[in-house]
């Protein structure tokens, strides 16, 4: 009998159908893992959501039954047209839990929130001063299925970029902590808003840097590009807000916090805003930049600082268009429904530029591109000088940040 020789046609074509058996097998054990620990995810969150939603004013409930429905007459001098909505439910939560009633529920006629037998509901009840209870659905109960598509989302991000994923992961989460964590408790204390955001964006560049780049010794360089960016954008956004005239009251929310917290300065928190939401395009520039300059620098560790230069310009030109499109599109994309409605109430294009909320847009836009156009430079620059440090010394193919 004849074995195949080492390094033979068959002996290669036995080590890749190995290869593909192992990997379609660590491809079915994925996919038979991943629902197993996504639905355990979303068992968790609602347990822990049930937990806590169980006041006596509040519960998560389940819609049995819609018994009737009645349309009530507007009062004198009152537009809005109401309903009483008789319905079986099952509680989940609170002091009735795992009991079923039938309730009544006021709501507006021609309310949004559908009521379907079998989902879950949040149920608020206002008890008057004669004992009267007034039971009302405020909306629909999602938390688990939200983290279970988180919890699906990680695990596939995990599985397809393996170790890469998982630090991209840690580094986001380390970041939400660092801006909800610390960012917005610190904010509503009254401090300064701006200080404060340029610092938390400082802290969300080095984490993703130190989980993205593999070499400590090119930190340096998108971190100092990516915060002369966010500088660059800040300094932008604050000439425009004064230019403009912006309160940053524009908005139900804005409002209410201003009458909420004075001492809190409102443009402050635009200027914030308009710092943390470029900060993204920014880290993407600045890191595509050092990735693509270092990899030259290591092909041709002789290379002039003057082509180096060109190197890195060239690269965050082509990057800055996308960028630009990417910052303007996102906004749009959240203002969509006003633009939509300014668009049906036929404002001239005047009226539009002088709008308070489509201004704030354009201010965050045009931001986002000042510091854009600012990091590619100073990104280059930082390389130029840092790679030029490193001359003569010992290229290691481990040294390139992974774009």
């Amino acid at each position: 009998m004849e074995h195949p020789v080492p390094g033979s046609k068959g002996e290669g074509q036995g080590e890749r159908h190995f290869s593909l058996k192992k990997r379609a097998g660590r491809l079915a054990f994925f996919l038979l893992i991943l629902p197993l620990l996504t639905w355990m995810v979303a068992l968790g969150a609602d347990r822990v959501a049930l937990s806590r939603w169980s006041g006596e004013d509040f519960a998560v409930v389940t819609v049995e039954k819609i018994v009737d429905v009645r349309a009530e007459s507007a009062e004198e001098g009152d537009g809005w047209q109401t309903e009483r909505v008789t319905v079986e439910i099952s509680w989940r939560s609170g002091a009735e839990r795992g009991t079923t009633g039938t309730i009544e529920v006021v709501r507006l006629t021609g309310s949004k929130l559908d009521l379907l037998p079998g989902r879950d509901y949040l149920l608020l009840s206002d008890v008057f001063d004669d004992g009267e209870v007034q039971y009302s659905l405020s909306d629909r109960y999602r938390v688990p299925a939200v983290a279970g598509f988180i919890a699906a989302a990680c695990l596939i991000l995990a599985g397809a970029a393996g170790l890469s994923g998982i630090k991209a992961m840690a580094g986001l989460f380390l970041s939400l902590f660092l801006l909800l964590g610390w960012f917005v408790p610190r904010a509503a204390e009254g401090f300064s808003p701006i200080p404060l955001a340029i610092l938390a964006v400082a802290g969300v560049s080095l984490v993703t840097i130190v989980f993205v780049v593999r070499s400590p010794s090119l930190w340096p360089i998108p971190f100092l590009g990516a915060l002369g960016g966010i500088i660059a954008a800040s300094a932008a956004a604050w000439l425009m807000v004064e230019l403009w005239q912006l309160t940053g009251l524009d908005g139900d929310s804005a409002a209410l916090l201003s009458s909420m917290a004075p001492a809190l300065s409102m443009k402050g928190l635009l200027l914030s805003a308009v710092v943390i939401g470029s900060i993204g395009a920014v880290l993407d520039v600045a890191i595509s930049i050092s990735s693509s300059m270092s990899e030259l620098f290591l092909y041709d560790p002789a290379i002039s600082g003057r082509r180096l230069w060109q190197g890195g310009i060239s690269v965050g030109k082509e990057i800055l268009g996308s960028m630009i499109n990417t910052l303007l599109l996102a906004y749009l994309g959240s203002s969509l429904p006003f633009v939509i409605l300014i668009a049906m109430e036929g404002i001239d294009l005047l009226s539009l530029l002088n709008d308070p909320h489509i201004a704030q847009e354009i201010l965050r836009s045009l931001a986002g591109t000042m510091g854009l156009l600012l990091t590619i430079p100073l990104t280059a620059l930082t390389a130029v000088w840092w790679l030029g440090r490193r001359r003569g010394e010992t290229s290691d193919p481990e040294d390139a940040p992974s774009g």
